[in-house]
């Protein structure tokens, strides 16, 4: 077995390797980092797979069973996505001093970090629109009691982190952007009413998989669950309708908004009434969500994953994280008109 740095980076992986229907392993390589799980490419005599260490929040029995469900109802419908690897004794994941490792298909193609151009916007809302589509099916009831987008709920654990006496210090340096994000989330919750259709839960564009410019698939499929697919579009807006890294201070671009649209309109089901008229204001409400959860953890210091060649630490990273996602939302906000308007041109009134 090759000792490539990744080899050497995870202790006892024969181990790990011994577990899954695999043969002998030619290669391992660590992917480019998620915020989530830690992720390696793995070159076998059975094929090429993905091997995740699973954060510690989603290595759930239930999450388990609602990813290996979703990627087989995706095969299924002829949906490009990986598919769950099981260990030779039937388990959904291999475990191993405590830590829970899952392996799934190789899924060809690339991923990238941030949207370069409005063509990739409308092609990620092209197979955004079709995961949803082919969703509609499924008879799969849904075990995960972890959903993704609970805004009442990350906005109910702020404001517990915030009032923490063990997190005083911390909270003090950014007490203001904690208010403004109180202040604005609080009024901007979605109608309970919605339709609740299965969602993906993550579609930022580095779950999307293109080739080249044509976006061909989804991957990261730990947080699907029953919501409204406005909390997928919203996300999808966030991720897809700027530039630079998360923890950087972005405008808004309205194009590739437009072009979005323009791809889900295609591609994407039907959307009511009340969806559309929620539509232009989902993408603030999920910016704003997730700087609540970026400024949570930079008090309690325990979720997120972290860059260490640029911050100090996971709460200074996660600072900036929370500062540029409430930027971004005050900027999404003041074009909000222009995108109510887009969205009617796009899906009617």
């Amino acid at each position: 077995m090759p000792r490539t740095p990744a080899f050497r980076i995870l202790r006892g992986v024969e181990a790990i390797f011994s577990q899954f229907p695999l043969g002998r392993i030619l290669d391992l390589r660590r992917a480019s980092s998620g915020l989530m799980h830690a992720t390696y490419l793995v070159e076998a005599e059975a094929g090429r797979f993905v091997l995740q260490r699973l954060h510690h929040k989603l290595a759930t029995p239930e999450i388990l069973e609602d990813y290996a469900a979703v990627t087989e109802h995706l095969a299924l419908m002829g949906l490009t996505a990986p598919r769950l690897v099981r260990t030779l004794s039937g388990l959904a994941v291999a475990q191993d001093e405590g830590h829970w490792w899952r392996l799934s298909t190789f899924v060809p193609g690339e991923t990238r970090d941030v949207v370069e151009r409005p063509i990739q916007a409308e092609e990620g809302a092209r197979a955004l629109g079709r995961f949803h589509r082919a969703m509609q099916g499924i008879p799969h009831v849904f075990k995960s009691e972890h959903p993704l987008h609970d805004t009442e709920g990350h906005l109910s654990r702020l404001r517990l982190a915030a009032a923490n006496p063990l997190f005083a210090e911390a909270a003090a340096v950014i007490a203001d952007e904690i208010a403004a994000v109180d202040e604005q989330l609080s009024r901007r919750l979605l109608p309970r009413d919605l339709p609740r259709r299965v969602v993906h839960g993550d579609p930022k564009i580095s779950n999307v998989i293109f080739d080249g410019d044509r976006a061909v698939g989804m991957l990261d499929l730990d947080t699907c669950a029953r919501h409204s697919v406005l909390v997928d579009l919203g996300d999808a807006v966030r991720s897809w309708c700027r530039d630079g890294r998360e923890d950087e201070r972005q405008h808004f671009l309205l194009d590739r908004f437009e072009a979005m649209l323009r791809g889900y309109a295609a591609e994407g089901p039907p959307l009511e009434p009340l969806e559309r008229e929620h539509l232009a204001a989902a993408g603030c409400l999920i910016t704003l969500e997730l700087a609540s959860r970026f400024l949570r953890d930079a008090l309690e210091d325990d979720y997120f994953a972290w860059d260490s060649t640029r911050y100090p630490d996971r709460r200074t990273h996660n600072r900036a994280r929370g500062r540029a996602m409430l930027f971004l939302a005050n900027d999404m906000a003041a074009q909000e008109g222009q995108m109510a308007a887009l969205v009617s041109r796009h899906f009617g009134s």
